[in-house]
Order: C-alpha cells, then sequence, then structure tokens
C-alpha cells in the first residue's frame, strides 16, 4: 500500500523562496538601488549566483512492505481529480521535487507502482507572482501570466521570458525535458548578435520552431528604424498556433525586460507590477536591473508621454503608432492572453 506523504491535503504550498520574497517585499529598498551602476546589455558579465530559480514542491510517500518493492514509482500530478493529462516523474526514490508548477492553482497528486495506486491528494500552490521558471543550464525565466488585470487576469502557461539556450548558457538535457513538459512551440529569439553564429538552434531537435527577430531595447524601441521589427515581434503573439512561446535575448534583462514591460501594459498591467517585473532581473546572474537606471529611466519618460491615462492606454497608442499594429491584431492578442472573470 502507497502512502502520502506531502504535500498532505488541503496544503497550501509556495513556489518563491525566502530570498525572492524578500526581494519582493521591501519595495523600498527597490525603489532607493542605485541607478549609477554600469553595464552593456550587448556585453553581459555573469555576476553571483541564479537566485531565479523557484521553490520547488516536495512530494513524499511511504509503501509498507508487501513482498517485491522493487521498480519504479510514478508520480502523477495533475489540474483535476480524475487525473487527466498528468505531469508524470519517475524516480525509486520515496521523494521527488517538481518545479514549474502554476501560481495559484488547486493540484491533485497520486503515486502508483506495479499496478498499484495512493489515493488522491490535493493541495494549493499560492497566489504569488513573478512564476519563476527552472530551466537547468538557463537563467532568468518565468511566466508573463498571473497578473490581474481590469476584468480577468493574464493566463499562466503561454508566454515565457528569459535568457539564451546556447553561447553564454548551455540548455541541459534535464531542462530540455522541462522545456517539452512545459510544451513551448515557438522561441522568439530576440539576439541580433546570433546572426551568423546560430544556424541551428538548441530547441530545434525539440521541435520547437524559431522566430529571429534582431531587435533593441530601451529608448531605441520609439526609433523609427525599429517599426518593422517591433511589427514583426508582437505579430508572433496574433497566432494561436504560436503558443506557448518563449522569448528571450542574452540575459533576458534589458531587450526582453523592455518588451516584456510593453506587453504586459498592453495586457493591463499595473506600473508597479511592470517595474516590478523589470527589476527581479536583479536576482539573475546578469547583474542588478533597477527603474532608476538611465536606460530604463529614458524609456520610461518616452513611454509616460505617450497620450492615455493609465499603462495600457498609452501601450495601445504605442502598438498603433509605433509597432503598426491593428486594432483587430491587438484585440487578437488580448483575447488569446487574457482570461475574464468569471461571471
Amino acid at each position: 500500500m502507497i502512502e502520502l506523504i506531502s504535500p498532505v491535503m488541503f496544503a497550501e504550498v509556495s513556489l518563491q523562496t525566502a530570498e525572492q520574497k524578500g526581494f519582493l517585499q521591501d519595495e523600498e529598498y527597490r525603489a532607493a538601488m542605485d541607478g549609477n551602476m554600469t553595464y552593456c546589455w550587448y556585453d553581459l558579465v555573469k555576476e553571483g549566483y541564479d537566485r531565479t530559480i523557484p521553490q520547488p514542491v516536495s512530494f513524499s510517500w511511504k509503501e509498507e512492505g508487501e513482498g517485491d518493492i522493487t521498480g519504479y514509482y510514478f508520480l502523477l500530478i495533475a489540474e483535476n481529480e480524475d487525473m487527466d493529462s498528468p505531469w508524470v516523474y519517475i524516480t525509486k526514490d520515496l521523494s521527488h521535487d517538481v518545479y514549474n508548477l502554476k501560481a495559484g492553482t488547486r493540484y491533485y497528486w497520486c503515486v502508483q507502482r506495479n499496478g498499484k495506486r495512493s489515493a488522491v491528494f490535493s493541495f494549493d500552490t499560492l497566489s504569488e507572482l513573478p512564476r519563476c521558471i527552472r530551466i537547468d543550464g538557463i537563467s532568468n525565466i518565468r511566466d508573463m501570466g498571473g497578473y490581474k488585470v481590469a476584468g480577468g487576469k493574464i493566463r499562466q502557461g503561454l508566454v515565457y521570458r528569459g535568457g539564451e539556450l546556447e553561447l553564454h548558457m548551455h540548455l541541459t538535457p534535464d531542462g530540455a525535458e522541462e522545456i517539452r513538459r512545459l510544451g513551448i512551440r515557438t522561441e522568439l529569439d530576440m539576439r541580433g548578435e546570433a546572426r551568423g553564429l546560430v544556424d541551428h538552434t538548441t530547441l530545434e531537435p525539440l521541435g520547437v520552431k524559431r522566430a529571429f527577430i534582431p531587435s533593441w531595447p530601451y529608448k531605441d524601441v520609439f526609433d523609427k528604424q525599429e517599426q518593422n521589427a517591433l511589427h514583426a515581434f508582437f505579430k508572433v503573439f496574433t497566432s494561436a498556433k504560436n503558443y506557448p512561446i518563449y522569448f528571450h535575448c542574452w540575459g533576458g534583462a534589458d531587450r526582453t525586460g523592455t518588451f516584456a514591460f510593453l506587453l504586459g501594459a498592453f495586457l493591463g498591467m499595473s506600473m508597479e507590477d511592470l517595474i516590478t517585473e523589470f527589476e527581479f532581473t536583479s536576482l539573475s546572474i546578469w547583474g542588478i536591473r533597477t527603474r532608476n537606471h538611465q536606460n530604463f529611466q529614458e524609456f520610461l519618460h518616452l513611454f509616460q508621454e505617450l497620450p492615455g491615462s493609465n499603462p495600457q492606454e498609452k501601450a495601445v497608442v504605442y502598438m498603433k503608432k509605433h509597432a503598426r499594429m491593428t486594432d483587430k491584431q491587438l484585440d487578437t492578442i488580448y483575447n488569446l492572453l487574457v482570461e475574464p472573470d468569471a461571471d
């Protein structure tokens, strides 16, 4: 008989580490961060260790000795009590750590071996954002979903932002398995420096198609010469068949941070959440990012000058004027990515 131990029935589980919680809660510290640091977004240097890795959910169970207890355990985790379409983990141990569960979600789990299955337990993950993602070998990855917007929330599991998967970092076999679990279909590669160096991407053997759109960060997204790239970038989000999408530059910090700000603002994220999302990169290996840095301040000044009474209204103006997106295209993106509140 297989007996489940942890998470216990009806447990509430955090997916954030203590260090991540502390960084997010100390708004006064983040608002006062020194903006005079020096770094080049096109020539990053690794600093320290990666603190963007989420807290795993630790599963454990036991089995009383009933004859042969050799063989593998199958840990099944699903979002429904019927255990349809579960994530499956195979282990010889009586415990297993699982990463990348959704925030604010009820899960069901059980364990089976040799034709025997345990009872089904449920637990809830806390609604703590951002939802960090662990892809072994890569730094600074998170889901853009989960944030509340007017009339709903951004769907989780559709848009991921992060760092590159080759050249300066390297995806491991374990990382590739997580890419498969997340079901990523499109890699939106923003690295102009990868031209001529990356003909066949790391994700190509996994069946992930590449959209190669070299882009620039910060105030350059207001440059008329960038309009073709801007349009091509956001057009990727208009097709349902492209999702889930993983967009990245080198470190997932500057180009990725700028475009994540624009997309998040368009979807209805608050200015507080937009800035927090940008600054969270400070926990990665690619140095501090702060609202006080000149690069971000120049970008934010131009964004704030756009017509509109809130970030979303300004972002709509930006999308139409600078990215040349149509109302139909914008409606499509919004409807794909925003889950309306239940009536």
